[in-house]
């Protein structure tokens, strides 16, 4: 049922033209009603197959999301996955995907043994040297023993950056 007397609630216009569609309107909301049904107090959103997902409020939402990711059958699964069991369980709210999402991202148990992601946190530069020997290092390595059979004791070694 929808509910008059939240403010914030995004089905309220949708509902209130749906139930007078000869009043003073914004065209964004009379388009976007084109998708939507009103039968009884509920409202419903109709899919391309037909379906009509019921529209939830935020907390009813929340409570959908929650039950899904971790409930009695809960698999703990991605933002992706869980947005299509939400569809397939015919619930709907516009920022279904950005919610599912952002609750699988925060989720203390997903990130406790998840597995690690192995990428960078930023994004790698190239060094680029334009010639050979442009960037370039010399180390000396401690004194060796036994001496060489020239008797040399240390060696110098130079690293070229362009080619390593």
């Amino acid at each position: 049922m929808v509910d008059n007397g939240q403010q914030d609630d995004w089905r309220k216009p949708l509902v209130e033209y749906l139930c007078n569609p000869t009043g003073l309107t914004d065209r964004m909301i009379k388009y976007r009603a084109l998708n939507f049904v009103l039968m009884g107090h509920e409202l419903f959103k109709k899919t391309t197959e037909g379906v009509l997902l019921k529209c939830l409020r935020e907390n009813e939402a929340y409570l959908a999301v929650s039950n899904v990711h971790s409930g009695a059958c809960g698999a703990h699964q991605a933002g992706h996955k869980m947005k299509w069991t939400l569809m397939r369980s015919r619930v709907y709210w516009p920022s279904m995907l950005k919610d599912c999402i952002e609750f699988a991202k925060g989720c203390q148990q997903c990130q406790m043994h998840g597995g690690i992601q192995h990428i960078p946190a930023s994004e790698l530069h190239a060094i680029v040297k334009p010639w050979s020997f442009r960037g370039w290092d010399l180390d000396v390595i401690g004194e060796i023993k036994p001496a060489s059979s020239k008797q040399q004791r240390y060696i110098l070694v130079g690293i070229d950056y362009f080619t390593k």
